[in-house]
């Protein structure tokens, strides 16, 4: 692995400002040495290439009436930029709450009511705002699913984040295949968190008021708030400070592999597919921009330096008011169980009340949080894939010496790197625990050339072509019958760039199968024969393609390297995959790929009633 902790640490900064730029005291500094200690043990520890701190608050002795505060720690970039306030990163899933609020704008908008003829509330049917377009497999939570329904993650769908797949810029064929997706409980049963509910969201002021959603996010929030680091626009981000993810290529927990640590170059999504995830995960924003965001929400809609409002306040507590509950248990003895609203987890920590959410995406993560009743926001952003409870154990430091010692001096404060060294111990022991591929494997039903070039679809996953790896397949009867269509078809995918990065990191010993699969969050499926008509599965993602049509990976002279190519995981769980060769012919997915959540349980039965992603053979 490539270390980047002494560059990291020689490039730290510790800035301090105010709005104007009016330094506090080292005496009154909310970032104390002690926390400035503690985070760097954490960067050491986890090995994170750069952090992002920003915290704020209401201060009446401040010409504007707040105080911001931001910490910047390591590099921002692969080439040794340091990250500082101003450095954009990916806030992944903290965007919900931008997609819930700019939801809670449409419904605060009188003249809309008037043209529509009718009240646009949060319990309004989804049914009712995109008519045909709007249907789901369940027809009790096509009827009944609502805004809030949707905002709140219980219209019975798990996450099914490999079936967000590219549709031809248009969130149109997003809403339309919604249909196709098998729920994992019953309507309003149980808490699953599921990206494509914001994503349909993203698509209501196209629909309401005929604008594109982020035209009308930046015309309402963006803008009105002076976040002018804030977009949702890749090609302005990367003109400007956009950081690089980090990623840790090649990992594979069967082989015990922990990868190598590489930036993301160029970003993860490309230019003119920003729909592809803006109401989940769009956003691109700073520390010293959201702290701004969270200004406005500690002051309830409000402006935080001008006497206006730019969010109504009841939007405000509504989408900060659970709904859902979020888990059964609480994680950690100081914490309580934790509630869903709309775009924000509500819990409390030690006797304190926090509003947040988190966020990931290929090579960031992020937290963005919330204490209304102690005056404190605090915004963590981080370059790397890995950082969720890195963040967390800094999280908690920060308010354990702002906010807990404030009222309890004594009170002892929580070494949280063994808690989630811990925890993440334990997943990683349970990555590793898996079935191993029997000494004597079955052979499947038919001869593994007749799957290579048969076609499977999926009304919502989209179109399956299974090519065959060349390799050692002696084991399995009658495999050399041609089939030079599909050959011809499979050489060209198997000889293309990502598939030959995935092939450099594949135990080829095992009879393998590649499949294109163009989504969001996925490039290929890898299937590994296991027994039978059974074949373990990784969901993959690279971006060799992408390097390659930008022409980066190149020498002078044109030579092409290909050195900084990413090859990583989408998924680390077992994903089982059955060839139903009797009666209807298709592809079974089981084992979790589906993503369900907390409560919900595996289909019942074999084959297709068994799958929860079908796959049926069309070619």
């Amino acid at each position: 692995m490539i270390s980047w902790a002494p560059l990291r640490l020689a490039l730290t900064s510790i800035l301090t400002t105010q709005l104007p730029l009016t330094r506090h005291s080292d005496q009154t500094k909310l970032m104390t040495p002690d926390v400035d200690n503690y985070i760097r043990s954490v960067i050491e520890e986890w090995d994170l290439p750069g952090l992002s701190v920003g915290l704020v608050r209401q201060d009446p002795t401040s010409p504007t009436g707040w105080y911001q505060e931001f910490a910047s720690y390591g590099v921002a970039k692969a080439d040794g930029t340091p990250v500082t306030p101003d450095t954009v990163f990916a806030i992944a899933s903290n965007s919900k709450l931008f997609t819930a609020i700019g939801t809670g704008l449409l419904i605060s908008n009188e003249s809309l009511k008037e043209e529509r003829g009718a009240e646009l509330t949060w319990s309004t049917k989804a049914k009712d705002i995109f008519g045909g377009l709007w249907e789901l497999w369940d027809e009790e939570a096509s009827r009944g699913t609502s805004i809030q329904d949707m905002l709140s993650h219980r219209t019975g769908l798990p996450g099914h984040d490999i079936g967000n797949v590219k549709r031809n810029q248009s969130l149109v064929d997003k809403i339309r295949t919604l249909r196709y997706l098998r729920p994992s409980a019953e309507f309003r049963e149980l808490w699953q968190y599921n990206n494509l509910m914001y994503d349909s969201l993203a698509y209501l002021p196209q629909t309401l008021v005929n604008q594109s959603f982020a035209s009308y996010m930046e015309q309402h929030i963006f803008h009105p708030l002076c976040m002018s680091s804030t977009t949702y626009s890749i090609a302005q981000a990367e003109k400007g400070l956009l950081a690089n993810g980090f990623v840790h290529s090649g990992q594979d927990q069967k082989l015990g592999l922990d990868g190598v640590q590489k930036p993301i170059v160029p970003f993860f999504v490309r230019p003119g597919d920003e729909y592809d995830l803006a109401g989940c995960g769009g956003v691109l924003s700073s520390a010293r921009d959201l702290t701004v965001w969270l200004a406005m929400l500690l002051a309830n809609g409000k402006h935080p330096f001008e006497n206006r409002t730019v969010i109504p306040p009841g939007v405000i507590e509504y989408t900060a008011t659970g709904t859902s509950t979020f888990g059964k248990l609480a994680k950690f003895p100081e914490l309580s169980v934790a509630v869903y609203g709309a775009g924000q987890i509500r819990y409390s920590y030690r006797g304190h009340e926090i509003v947040e959410h988190n966020g990931g995406v290929p090579g960031f993560d992020s937290w963005v949080s919330r204490m209304p009743n102690d005056n404190l926001g605090i915004v963590l952003l981080c370059n790397d894939e890995r950082s969720m409870n890195a963040l967390s154990a800094i999280k908690w430091r920060i308010i354990d010496e702002i906010i807990v010692r404030d009222v309890f001096p004594n009170a002892p404060l929580i070494d949280w790197i063994p808690r989630y060294k811990a925890i993440e111990d334990a997943a990683k022991q349970r990555r590793t625990t898996f079935t191993p591929r029997p000494k004597h494997p079955l052979p499947p039903n038919l001869p593994l050339s007749e799957l290579q070039g048969r076609v499977y679809s999926h009304g919502a996953y989209g179109t399956l072509t299974p090519c065959l790896v060349p390799g050692p397949q002696s084991l399995l009867p009658n495999d050399n019958i041609p089939r030079s269509k599909a050959e011809a078809t499979c050489q060209v995918i198997l000889e293309s760039l990502p598939v030959q990065r995935i092939l450099n990191i594949t135990d080829l010993s095992v009879p393998t199968f590649i499949i294109p699969l163009n989504g969001v969050w996925t490039t290929h499926l890898r299937l590994s024969h296991f027994s039978g008509n059974l074949f373990n599965t990784s969901v993959l993602w690279t971006n060799a393609q992408a390097r390659l049509k930008e022409s980066l990976g190149s020498t002078s002279d044109g030579t092409w390297t290909g050195d900084g190519d990413v090859v990583a995981p989408f998924t680390f769980q077992d994903i089982l995959v059955e060839w139903v060769t009797e009666g209807e012919e298709g592809l079974a997915f089981r084992g979790n790929v589906w993503n369900m959540g907390p409560g919900a349980s595996e289909p019942a039965g074999n084959g297709k009633d068994g799958a929860e992603v079908w796959f049926s053979r069309v070619a």
